[in-house]
């Protein structure tokens, strides 16, 4: 079932990033500049922008590190490419933050599974663009059956790099983050093929 191993997906999604580093950097301060720029100035209006965007940016994340994945060619304006699917990207992002934050009232454990079981709709979504947002769920959820401790181990295993990041002055995040997200766009890809097997 699980035959691969996440710190070869680590060491293969770093061998990936290399080539689009400075692109890669570029992407990942835009990113953290709009959410950070909102959050900053947060009143109950910006309050409401940063929910609007987040979605559409973190599924731009997503496709920009599912091209860098498949070794194809990542652009800077994929970033910006979930806002041609909005309402979708919106939709999925309110619904994980709603269940996220029901699931850790109930103990943060559940919150965790949620979280875990629906790490890959945006994954989905970015492949299977003509699914609604409750399909791209619900794929995330089934795909993720048997996966949700290993993909938390993924999670752990970049904790420390987070870290060193911060303390290089923050800058180091700006390659850790793409890192991150190739690394779960390899973990998606990995499970799919197991499955199909």
């Amino acid at each position: 079932m699980m035959n691969f191993s996440n710190l070869q997906l680590m060491k293969e999604s770093r061998q990936k990033l290399a080539p689009h580093a400075g692109l890669a950097v570029l992407v990942s301060f835009i990113y953290v500049l709009l959410l950070t720029f909102v959050s900053i100035f947060e009143n109950e209006d910006l309050g409401l922008i940063s929910l609007l965007i987040s979605g559409p940016l973190g599924l731009g994340m997503t496709l920009f590190s599912l091209t860098i994945n498949r070794k194809e060619d990542p652009q800077l304006n994929q970033l910006f490419e979930g806002f041609h699917s909005f309402l979708k990207s919106f939709l999925a992002y309110l619904s994980l933050v709603i269940l996220i934050i029901l699931g850790i009232l109930f103990f943060i454990i559940p919150g965790i599974i949620i979280s875990l079981g629906f790490s890959m709709t945006f994954y989905v979504m970015a492949e299977r663009p003509e699914l609604s947002f409750v399909q791209c769920m619900g794929e995330s959820w089934n795909l993720m059956q048997g996966y949700k401790l290993k993909f938390l181990g993924l999670w752990l295993r970049f904790i420390p790099w987070y870290i060193l990041g911060f303390l290089c002055f923050g800058v180091g995040i700006l390659l850790v983050i793409p890192w991150n997200y190739v690394a779960t766009a390899a973990f998606y890809e990995a499970i799919k093929k197991t499955e199909e097997v």
